[in-house]
């Protein structure tokens, strides 16, 4: 299964319960069920043990303990497609989503030029300076370069792509 495709509004009213015209996912609320794989600051609570503490979320025992996990449990129904992906890339996958304004996860940009085939940094690069929203608009406005060339090559050679009758 494929993440869904980025659109220019999914940065500035991309939420993640908001859904398509269809009911499908939009890219942000797809990339909030996909697990974080980045590490937690420690808290007081971490001394209780592994477990979902305070604000509901894992705490730094728990996220150590399931470094080991598989990338089923990582990326879920995505993970042939995200590990295919960071094969043919050369790279591995960002973390799908940072921390929002107020501590809930948003979408991160570098996530979304990591899926649109991109070199590192080609939009988020911090000299740019771009915000969140302004970058995610960027890209959501942006061509995946691949998609592009397969594109070109059909309208330049329409006949090698022709089905036989």
């Amino acid at each position: 299964m494929l993440l869904p495709t980025l659109r220019a509004t999914d940065g500035t009213k991309g939420c993640p319960g908001q859904r398509g015209s269809h009911g499908d996912l939009t890219l942000p609320s797809a990339a909030v069920r996909v697990p974080a794989r980045t590490l937690l600051t420690p808290r007081v609570s971490d001394a209780r043990g592994p477990g979902q503490h305070g604000d509901g979320g894992a705490d730094l025992r728990t996220a150590v303990a399931g470094l080991g996990q598989s990338y089923a449990d990582q990326w879920g129904v995505y993970a042939v497609a995200v590990a295919r992906w960071e094969l043919l890339l050369g790279r591995p996958a960002p973390a799908p989503t940072q921390p929002g304004q107020h501590g809930k996860p948003v979408l991160a940009p570098p996530f979304v030029e990591w899926l649109m085939g991109l070199d590192e940094h080609w939009v988020t690069d911090p000299i740019l300076g771009l915000p969140r929203t302004a970058a995610l608009r960027v890209l959501g406005n942006g061509v995946v370069p691949q998609q592009a060339a397969a594109a070109l090559r059909i309208l330049l050679c329409p006949l090698r792509w022709e089905v036989p009758a």
